[in-house]
């Protein structure tokens, strides 16, 4: 017997958050679902979302081919469906946009899909599982979540074709991150100074850069430390603070896992005394 039809608000869904994060026009969170199908009714959602069901068996009544592994979905603003995992225990990524923004996407390009839609290709999950591993290192930059977000809603938007030609406008987003790196950066912030829509920037920098907004901000911010380091004798908490980075430890993690080193082992490297800094570098990689 069919149960009452629920309309939840945006971001929320049949499961319970392991981690959340709020952006200016979406959400994200990686949740664990807490209802299995037979408690699961048909319902709808205010905003535009996509799901991509990640651990556990994942039913969906979306537009599209069925495929093995991870099932992606999109369902646009007031939608009827009632899709759900078969039982509980099962985790998903979900992205949602306010219906006013999820307009505004649209229109700047030439419309959107308006039906549910099972996304198979390999743009789209490789955009949905980059969006859902940097949402779960908990560390990541909010430029780095926004863009990937707009990658993601670009595989449903009828957007505009690429030029053939590196494009001016990717020029000065590189200088306006290479100039200002130190400061908090949002997509929004790159889009207004390369005057391009959000969307044109989060696919023009992975086609033309190989990379995410956040990557080259990441990338700038790396450059910037290794230089620190090389040519100063600061402590190491002060040239990850000057870098762009929330502390020493933030600093530790990405600079390891960009080079393969600690920011200690690297100006070791480079034959610079480290003093207090060096105490600080070995007692964060102990821990």
């Amino acid at each position: 017997m069919a149960g009452p039809r629920t309309a939840f608000s945006q971001g929320r869904f049949y499961g319970a958050p392991t981690v959340e994060r709020r952006l200016p026009g979406v959400r994200l969170a990686h949740l664990e679902a807490t209802q299995s199908a037979e408690h699961v009714h048909e319902h709808s959602h205010a905003d535009a979302h996509f799901v991509l069901a990640t651990h556990g068996r994942y039913l969906t009544t979306a537009a599209g081919p069925e495929t093995e592994g991870p099932v992606l979905v999109f369902n646009p603003p007031g939608v009827v469906h009632r899709d759900r995992f078969v039982e509980t225990g099962g985790y998903f990524l979900a992205v949602s946009f306010e219906p006013a923004d999820w307009r505004g996407l649209a229109d700047a390009g030439r419309g959107a899909a308006i039906d549910a839609l099972r996304l198979t290709g390999p743009d789209a999950r490789r955009a949905a599982l980059r969006l859902t591993r940097s949402l779960l290192a908990r560390d990541a930059e909010p430029l780095s979540l926004e863009s990937l977000s707009l990658e993601l809603a670009a595989q449903t938007l009828n957007t505009t074709h690429d030029s053939e030609r590196f494009p001016s406008w990717l020029e000065r987003a590189e200088t306006y991150l290479a100039d200002a790196f130190d400061q908090p950066i949002g997509v929004a912030d790159l889009a207004r100074v390369a005057s391009v829509h959000p969307v044109h920037l989060a696919r023009g920098y992975r086609r033309w850069m190989g990379a995410a907004p956040g990557d080259r901000l990441r990338t700038r911010r790396l450059e910037r430390a290794a230089d620190l380091l090389m040519r100063g004798r600061d402590p190491i908490g002060d040239i990850a603070l000057a870098s762009g980075f929330c502390d020493q430890s933030h600093l530790n993690r990405q600079f390891r896992r960009a080079y393969g080193v600690t920011p200690g082992e690297f100006a070791r490297l480079c034959g610079r005394r480290l003093d207090v800094a060096r105490v600080q570098d070995e007692a964060l990689d102990a821990a």
